[in-house]
């Protein structure tokens, strides 16, 4: 790296401080790149070294993911610092499941049958909001989750139609609500599962109760939250809740990447801390070690053209700036005549960037309306032969094949995962959604347990014709992994897997299975495929492979690498990423800010702000891009720049290509001193 050592030193400074920061309170405001994270996991080693017992540590960030990519850093940073023995005991979590663990400490999870398993996304739609429409006949899918949106504000938040809330039309009537209730409580119960969002309100509930006390029930000493500018209102008065019982808190974010309002989430939440607490210790890092000048200079203009209220002031610098000779960085910003010639432009600067020599894994396609966008962005990109994944290509997971195993998985790994047991009776071939909600209503009605039913003696006659026939099935499934332990090898089970989803699905099915798993190692356990198979991503599914390696003493083969192809993806889904180079298409006023954000100034705030999220995800180049034509809905129609084109630090030039030979050197000069 050519940034010279004695600015890391300055800036690794900056970080330290922050991570020794002795305040009851602290708030650190990092701006993209500056090293955040390392201040978080030299914050963990600074406690450790203070004798503060790592059992009292706890570290929480906004998503399972995230979490668990804290967990790791924080983990590989602890052994590198003489506290691998004890780093290992350090709390990380989600919010979500440090509020489950709260109440598994209270022992008030005893109203559930099992721990309750916080339900994702497909379960989600495909169980909870099936079921419900099945239950209630509200036939629409969008109507079913805009109900369950319409709860998930209040749990979010504690008030009914909060402020933030974009009320469907037709809003949701009483009747649609009581349905929902009356539904969700026994359902929830008989899954022993909850939906994002309800169990910290739960929490929450139960602490302004005076029933609960989490301080003396997890013997929290020092909270850490990262991403603090994410969380909502309930997450927020659960955080100072435990800081006003004399937790230490340490909140790191940055409210000018507060992107999720559509969870609820605010800026105000960190700018408040000095309001909240007067004598909060504030740090703040500047110095970014990931854009080059450049890409910093358009991002800064963007969003101090466009700040949030209350915004922080920031002073943020690239550290590239400090080279000798200085390294700039690129942002190209480019006019097509149309929709159809920036998806060309865009796929063939990918081909060449990389027949230039960059990694196809370094460039990213970030968009902010993939309706509008991706179609015809990966129509392009195969034409150009620029290999590439989509946020809508679909994984093994997406597949029944792969939910038929990870349930398999999950059950072998936590038999009370009564979700899991759903999702297995479920996913059978020729058994729909009515037969599936009728063996749990029977459950409910009949005063059974749901989990009972796929390994105790049936009671007669309860389950007739269909559901008898879809539950003696998954008893039968369940009957044929009773003995399977979560630490079998892959090898040993991997032929019984493929005959059970041979029968279960269907031959094709299971011939999808086979091409999943055979570039897996064999040695692999049966809890470490469940996790792979579960992961978020790739980086993560590397890390489990690269586990398994080091436990049997090979190198991880070249084939199982991360894989080299083009990101497209979502702006939201790139929070976190990282590339060397970035295009972001589409900035028009119809895409960005977009129809739905137009009328709330709010929002428009918000789309600002995930734009500059999204140009600093670049490290090197950041090329930005519009249409003056674009088909919708199959008619050719006129397009406006985004008003934000107008505060990227620099014109818009008409183009009819993609980069050309002199930029793409420049490019590359540029990427060879990452």
């Amino acid at each position: 790296m050519p940034i010279p050592p004695h600015a890391i030193a300055v800036a690794q400074a900056t970080q330290s401080a922050a991570a020794q920061s002795a305040t009851a309170q602290t708030r650190l405001i990092a701006g993209p790149g500056t090293g955040k994270s390392s201040s978080i996991e030299q914050r963990v080693c600074w406690l450790l070294d203070q004798g503060i017992p790592p059992g009292s540590i706890y570290a929480v960030s906004f998503t399972r993911a995230s979490a668990k990519d804290l967990k790791e850093r924080i983990l590989s940073y602890c052994d590198a610092h003489g506290h691998g023995a004890v780093g290992s005991q350090v709390r990380v979590s989600t919010l979500h499941s440090l509020a489950l663990r709260t109440l598994r400490a209270a022992g008030l999870l005893q109203r559930f049958p099992a721990d309750p398993l916080v339900l994702d996304q497909w379960e989600l739609e495909t169980i909870f909001d099936a079921e419900f429409g099945e239950t209630s006949t509200i036939a629409s899918k969008l109507r079913r989750e805009e109900i369950r949106r319409y709860h998930e504000a209040f749990w979010s938040t504690g008030v009914y139609l909060p402020p933030n809330y974009l009320p469907p039309d037709p809003p949701i009537n009483q009747m649609e609500a009581g349905a929902f209730i009356a539904y969700h409580g026994a359902r929830t119960q008989a899954y022993s599962c909850v939906l994002p969002g309800e169990i910290v309100r739960q929490c929450v509930q139960e602490v302004n109760a005076g029933t609960i006390n989490p301080v003396q029930l997890l013997h929290i000493q020092h909270l850490i939250v990262d991403e603090f500018q994410d969380l909502n209102p309930m997450d927020l008065e659960f955080i100072h809740g435990l800081a006003n019982q004399g937790v230490t808190l340490f909140a790191a974010g940055d409210d000018d990447q507060s992107i999720y309002s559509f969870r609820f989430a605010n800026p105000a939440g960190i700018q408040r801390i000095p309001q909240l607490y007067p004598a909060a210790g504030l740090h703040q890092l500047n110095e970014c070690f990931r854009c080059m000048p450049e890409v910093l200079a358009a991002a800064d203009r963007l969003i101090i053209s466009f700040p949030s209220p209350n915004r922080v002031p920031k002073q943020s610098v690239s550290l590239y700036a400090q080279c000798n000779p200085p390294v700039t960085g690129a942002v190209h910003r480019w006019r097509f005549g149309t929709g159809v010639g920036e998806s060309q432009g865009i796929a063939a600067s990918c081909a060449a960037l990389i027949a230039a020599g960059t990694a196809p894994r370094d460039i990213l396609i970030l968009l902010s309306n993939s309706r509008a966008l991706e179609r015809e962005i990966a129509i392009r990109l195969e034409g150009a032969n620029v290999p590439f994944t989509s946020a809508s290509t679909e994984t093994f997971l997406d597949t029944k094949a792969g939910r038929f195993i990870l349930s398999l998985l999950r059950i072998i790994c936590d038999g009370n995962d009564y979700i899991a047991h759903r999702t297995l009776l479920g996913i059978r071939a020729g058994v729909g959604i009515r037969t599936s909600n009728a063996v749990c209503q029977l459950v409910i009605d009949n005063l059974l347990n749901y989990r009972d039913i796929f390994y105790q003696i049936l009671p007669v006659g309860i389950f007739t014709g269909r559901s008898l026939a879809a539950l003696n099935a998954a008893r039968a499934v369940c009957g044929q992994i009773a003995g399977w332990q979560s630490d079998d090898l892959l090898g040993v089970r991997v032929a019984d897997l493929h005959a059970m989803i041979a029968a279960a699905i269907s031959p094709p099915d299971a011939q999808a299975w086979q091409d999943f798993v055979a570039p897996l190692p064999q040695e692999m356990t049966l809890q470490e495929l469940r996790d792979f198979i579960w992961s978020n991503n790739d980086e993560q599914q590397v890390t489990i492979l690269q586990t398994v390696y080091t436990r049997v003493g090979q190198p991880v083969p070249q084939a199982q690498v991360l894989p080299q192809r083009v990101r497209l993806m979502t702006m939201h889904g790139a929070k976190g990423l990282s590339a060397r180079v970035v295009f972001i298409p589409g900035l028009e006023e119809t895409i960005l800010p977009g129809a739905r954000r137009a009328p709330y100034p709010g929002l428009v705030l918000e789309a600002a702000r995930l734009l500059y999220v999204s140009i600093t995800r670049a490290r090197a180049a950041c090329v930005i891009s519009y249409a003056s034509r674009r088909l919708v809905n199959g008619q050719s129609q006129n397009q406006q720049a985004s008003r934000f084109a107008a505060h990227l630090n620099g014109p818009f030039i008409a183009r009819v290509g993609g980069l050309q030979a002199v930029e793409i050197n420049a490019m590359q000069a540029h990427i060879n001193q990452i």
